[in-house]
């Protein structure tokens, strides 16, 4: 018996090393497959961290301009505001204006100022560019030049 157990292992040593060859080549290929993944895994790992800080550096931009023009447009909305109760200053200045003085109170009583229409002509084409450039009879009585006629004409 321990001569047929000593010949069977002898002709299957070759085939016992012939497949532990095989097994340590499987083994080895395994393993340089398992580390190409790794590295790719870790290539991606690196990619979607880059991405991110994109990302959030991207949102921190766009926090900022939020914040930059939730600033301006405050701002803007308090100088409406400021330019709103300027309007209504000057215009309560003007119904009053038109309640003490008669000249004032017929010139606001025109549908539309003599003169009033020439000058928008002149705003629309840039002819006018200064309060200078406002004729004389688009002007209320008070402002305009002295010696200058009054010009009724519509």
């Amino acid at each position: 018996m321990a001569q047929m157990i000593g010949r069977w292992l002898s002709s299957f040593t070759p085939w016992l090393i012939a497949g532990l060859i095989a097994l340590l080549v499987f083994q080895f290929q395994y393993a340089q497959q398992m580390d190409a993944e790794r590295q790719l895994a870790e290539l991606r790992e690196e990619h979607e961290r880059n991405r991110a800080d994109i990302l959030l550096e991207n949102q921190r931009d766009l926090r900022q301009q939020n914040a930059t023009l939730n600033r301006s447009l405050a701002e803007r909305d308090r100088l409406l505001g400021e330019i709103a109760d300027d309007m209504s200053a000057s215009r309560t200045a003007l119904e009053q204006l038109g309640e003490t003085d008669a000249e004032s109170r017929a010139w606001m009583d025109e549908p539309v100022p003599a003169g009033i229409a020439e000058w928008v002509r002149q705003l629309q084409t840039g002819a006018a560019r200064d309060y200078g450039s406002v004729p004389d009879r688009a002007r209320p009585p008070y402002q305009r030049a002295a010696g200058a006629p009054a010009d009724t004409a519509r």
